[in-house]
């Protein structure tokens, strides 16, 4: 019984930070705003302009259904995917040592779904 009672108590103990955590990866702070451009900008770095990637080692993002973005996200952010370190285009490896996974712990659902949605209308896009 005594050992029932103290794995409860670690589980209340640790409960509220897994909750935390998971909070932060699936929503926006109500006190910030999505800065689209920015993190279209972020995601240009290795995925090329407007999502058209010129690299073998990095998908196209243009023209992606939505859905299929923020799963693939998804399965970064809870690292189901591998998470190989990538150079993002004019960067430098020991400076920006870059991971799909490290990136997605950052997105909040409101960002991944911008995201998701500017991506889609990209497939006709012409590069400038």
């Amino acid at each position: 019984m005594v050992v029932k009672a103290n794995y409860f108590l670690l589980l209340l103990l640790f409960l509220p930070v897994v909750v935390v955590a998971q909070d932060n990866a699936t929503s926006t702070r109500p006190d910030q705003s999505i800065d689209l451009q920015a993190l279209v900008k972020r995601c240009e770095s290795c995925h090329g302009h407007h999502g058209k990637s010129v690299r073998n080692d990095i998908p196209d993002l243009a023209g992606k259904p939505s859905s299929e973005i923020e799963a693939e996200i998804a399965e970064f952010n809870y690292y189901e995917r591998h998470c190989p370190a990538k150079i993002p285009d004019g960067g430098d490896l020991l400076e920006f040592p870059i991971s799909m996974c490290d990136i997605a712990n950052t997105l909040s659902k409101e960002e991944i779904q911008s995201l998701a949605q500017y991506f889609v209308m990209q497939s006709d896009a012409t590069a400038d």
